[in-house]
């Protein structure tokens, strides 16, 4: 527990602050104040140290100064359990603040308002921002509350324990601080982009406006430059990230000797996916996989484009191709409003991140791994159908829920046959995607063919129509209730079968 006997107040939203700080001056807590934060709580009756007190100094620059000195920072900064900060603290005369109280400048509401640009600039928070992130950076003595929602719960916590709160509290306020501030900084980025000209040409759709962010902590896609053709746009990017992502799984996972690999990918979703002994072979392997989606793709290959591979685009249109190289005469070869952007093949994993209204979804990468991989059924799967059924894996991968995949190998090359994605069920991915692709291309025999799904399957139906088709391998999952029966289904159509044990959903 830590008791809280100095607190640092400075909103601009004033909702709730006379009940917390009522509260807070009943247990005898200091309350320091600044600028219209002191003027309410003083109206109100209250004892207020002004922030002056302890900078030394008054509000500056219409307001631009207020809380921002070193005094207070290091009030909330020192180390209440290191001896060394203790007497230094004691040495220059800081006594420790125990809570900060403080929400930011409105900026987000005054974008919202389509307000000019000199106010939005001046309702850029910056004090703020520094007490709120120093605190929580302290949080195992300090805490932070950076909105009025947080106020009952803190005050139940603090009258519950005494005046006190515990680490866990202090931890999960910390955590809201940095989640806001992420937020506040992003909005003001994004702004600032947009109105130095940086933005997008728009966004998913013309109506819409759009801007890249580039993590100044990482490389990648965001980094790179697109050495010829139009600017990129905002489904370019989110294509071309896709297509990277994908062929970074398989350079990886052919590991040292890795041979040519192209991967297609158009509206998010890889169409044509392919390893062959030349990069021609491989590309070419690839755009047959769907070749009606595949005219306006994406393109990613992991070796160095040259004539004769730019040769290969001549009469065919697409909108950006990533490799690690170009050459001057492939440059030269290529349509000039295609895009040519050189890319790095190692990955650069980070967290995953997804908005949803009023928020962010953050997850870790979907990682590739089949240690635990099993055959689970009577009929055995020879090592070179295991190294298919892997290629099988990983193309399912990266594709949308629901999905399906038939890979085929030819010696050391391997291609993704056809596929199907985007379903709510998985019988449909086979009986309405696959067959009429099969048919579309006039594939009649799947001997040596492998089908790979990204989840397990529910019922043993999957495998009565995967059987149908002349399917004999599948791999998958499992991890169904039902998976008994969809093994024992297996064994009587004479279908081997190997789980991973690890699903790959992909949203």
């Amino acid at each position: 527990m830590n008791p809280i006997r100095r607190a640092l107040l400075s909103v601009s939203d004033k909702t709730g602050l006379l009940e917390l700080a009522k509260n807070l001056a009943a247990q005898n807590v200091e309350l320091i104040a600044s600028g219209g934060t002191a003027k309410a709580l003083t109206e109100a009756g209250l004892k207020v140290t002004a922030v002056e007190t302890l900078s030394g100094k008054g509000e500056a620059f219409n307001g631009r100064m207020k809380t921002i000195s070193f005094e207070i920072a290091s009030s909330l900064l020192f180390r209440r359990q290191d001896e060394n900060d203790v007497r230094q603290a004691a040495e220059l005369g800081i006594e420790p603040i125990d809570l900060v109280v403080v929400n930011l400048y409105p900026f987000h509401a005054t974008l919202q308002k389509q307000a000019g640009f000199e106010e939005c600039i001046e309702n850029i928070d910056i004090g703020g921002p520094t007490l709120l992130r120093a605190g929580a950076k302290n949080f195992h003595s300090v805490t932070v509350l950076c909105d009025p929602s947080q106020y009952s719960e803190f005050l139940k916590e603090f009258n519950g324990n005494n005046g006190s709160t515990t680490w866990e509290f202090r931890q999960k306020c910390a955590a809201a601080v940095y989640t806001m501030t992420a937020f506040y900084d992003m909005a003001i980025a994004g702004f600032l982009t947009q109105n130095s000209g940086a933005a997008l040409r728009y966004g998913e759709n013309p109506h819409q406006k759009a801007v890249v962010l580039k993590d100044p902590f990482a490389d990648g896609l965001a980094h790179a430059k697109s050495l010829q053709g139009k600017e990129m746009s905002y489904n370019n990017y989110l294509d071309a990230d896709f297509a990277l992502k994908t062929l970074q799984d398989v350079h990886r996972w052919q590991g040292e000797k890795a041979l040519p690999a192209a991967v297609v990918v158009k509206h998010n979703t890889p169409c044509g996916m392919a390893v062959a002994e030349t990069p021609l072979r491989a590309l070419e392997k690839a755009w047959k996989g769907d070749e009606k989606s595949s005219f306006g793709g994406i393109i990613a290959l992991n070796v160095p484009v040259t004539e004769d591979i730019a040769a290969f685009f001549a009469e065919k249109f697409v909108e950006v191709i990533l490799a690690p190289s170009f050459t001057e005469g492939a440059r030269e070869k290529l349509k000039k409003n295609c895009r040519v952007m050189e890319v790095s093949l190692k990955p650069n994993p980070s967290m995953q991140v997804r908005s949803i209204e009023g928020g962010l979804l953050l997850q870790d990468a979907d990682g590739f791994d089949l240690s635990h991989m099993k055959t689970v059924t009577q009929k055995q799967v020879s090592p070179e159908q295991q190294r298919l059924a892997a290629f099988a894996m990983l193309a399912v991968k990266n594709l949308k829920s629901n999905a399906i995949a038939l890979c085929r190998q030819d010696g050391p090359e391997f291609e993704l046959l056809t596929m199907g994605s985007g379903q709510t069920n998985r019988i449909d991915c086979i009986e309405k995607l696959i067959t009429s692709r099969l048919a579309d291309k006039g594939i009649t025999d799947l001997t040596g063919v492998v089908l790979a799904s990204d989840a397990f399957f529910p019922f043993a139906d999957s495998i009565q129509v995967s059987a149908k088709l002349g399917v004999q391998t599948i791999i998958q999952p499992g991890g169904s209730v039902k998976d008994p029966e969809v093994i024992a289904e297996a064994d009587r159509l004479g279908v081997s079968m190997i789980f991973t044990g690890r699903r790959h959903f992909l949203h």
